[in-house]
């Protein structure tokens, strides 16, 4: 009896920490990570689906941003007292290489293959147009990308894995925020607060379509909703310690949830590309803040398993869709040499030529639909064979290095008496 008096209580207390952790884990945010990044595939499906003609889709990119503020949220809660704390900014930048640069190389990787193969046999048969290595894919584009540098305003065009451009002024953000917490105070807070008054006047003077930067100005994108988040989470954490959430009502923090979300669909109709669009960033803040508290039935619904774990691979389904949907393209203009059948025009789009899919309406988005649903099966398994074996040996290298040096720091002298 007593033993299992014993298991009865292990479990009890294993069940609550388990329920803890879970609390703890922002899994509503974690789920709109999910429904936001399958929401870029299909805004950025190579032809007329759903959304394609309205102003949605003119102001959709700043979708991007909201990633930005949940991406200032997550690496100040999780980082800034660890840095403050000696844990190194080396380290910290070793974690995050690891954490973002496995997929990019691959995904990189797999379009050099192309290039190399494809596009080159394909330019010399007949069947591709373009030859190699031009257009946005020249050789030297392809070693900024391999270092990350490429969206820094070395390039006129977008190239390669083209999202990959969040990912080059996201390592720029780590680095400057690791940076700040090596200076005197060791607190990002004053950091975020210029970075995120200045960099929307300075994206707005600088371009007239601010939401629409990226190989350009898109570091002012990312430090705008790097601080963003960071500057959320300091208002989420001083929430926490006082109980403050708990003064609304489920049903109150529903509302609120509904707003949230609300705006962050009606904003891009209304804004589209005017120059208020900068705006959209600041907009979003509370829409951060509300799904962390994750007090309404909205924040429920996304915190399923299913969505909670489509914001898991998001990264995977982010770099790996541009690929996808480019080899979409190629098989419709190879199905439209062989059969004559029009499936693909070159129109112009936001000033540059571009090829997409022609068909009806309604199986344009099933075909879309189900691109989308081929983009997330892969990403399951880009995730789990690449990202996932990646950082588990980076972060274990840092921290058996970690622990090395620690053993090798001479003991302190006794005292003389």
């Amino acid at each position: 009896m007593k033993d299992r008096s014993r298991e009865d209580v292990a479990c009890l207390f294993g069940s609550t920490a388990r329920k803890r952790r879970e609390q703890m884990r922002l899994t509503a945010l974690d789920g709109w990570r999910g429904v936001l990044a399958l929401f870029i595939v299909l805004a950025h499906f190579p032809g007329h689906v759903v959304l394609m003609d309205t102003s949605f889709y003119e102001g959709g990119s700043a979708i991007v941003d909201v990633f930005f503020l949940f991406s200032g949220f997550v690496i100040v809660s999780n980082y800034e007292t660890k840095l403050a704390n000696g844990y190194g900014a080396g380290r910290f930048l070793i974690e995050r290489l690891g954490r973002i640069y496995p997929i990019h190389f691959v995904m990189l990787v797999m379009f050099l293959i192309f290039e190399l193969v494809l596009v080159y046999v394909g330019h010399r048969s007949g069947y591709v147009e373009r030859p190699p290595f031009s257009g946005g894919n020249t050789i030297p584009s392809f070693c900024s990308n391999l270092f990350l540098v490429h969206s820094l305003g070395l390039h006129e065009v977008a190239g390669w894995n083209y999202p990959s451009w969040s990912l080059s002024t996201e390592w720029a953000t780590y680095i400057l925020f690791a940076l700040t917490l090596l200076l005197p105070g060791r607190s990002f807070l004053p950091f975020a607060v210029v970075g995120f008054i200045a960099s929307p006047i300075l994206l707005a003077n600088l371009s007239p379509y601010p939401m629409h930067e990226t190989y350009h100005y898109g570091i002012l994108r990312s430090i705008y909703g790097f601080c963003g988040g960071a500057l959320i989470y300091y208002i989420y954490a001083r929430i926490k310690s006082r109980q403050l959430e708990e003064k609304l009502s489920v049903a109150a923090w529903t509302v609120l949830e509904i707003v949230a979300t609300s705006l962050i669909f009606i904003l891009p109709f209304t804004m589209g590309t005017s120059p208020y669009a900068v705006l959209m960033t600041l907009a979003f803040t509370p829409f951060i803040l509300i799904f962390a508290i994750q007090k309404g039935y909205l924040s429920q619904i996304l915190g399923h398993r299913v969505a909670v774990y489509l914001g898991t691979i998001s990264l995977s389904i982010y770099m790996i869709h541009a690929f996808i949907l480019l080899r979409v393209v190629n098989v419709a203009e190879l199905i439209q040499k062989l059969t004559g059948i029009p499936l693909v025009e070159t129109q112009i789009f936001r000033g540059l030529p571009t090829k997409l899919v022609v068909m009806d309406p309604l199986y344009m988005n099933i075909l879309a639909f189900s691109v989308m649903g081929l983009v997330v099966v892969i990403s399951h398994f880009t995730y789990r064979y690449i990202e996932v074996p990646a950082e588990k040996k980076v972060r274990s290298w840092t921290k058996a290095r970690a622990e090395a040096r620690a053993e090798e720091k001479p003991l302190p002298a006794p005292a003389v008496l």
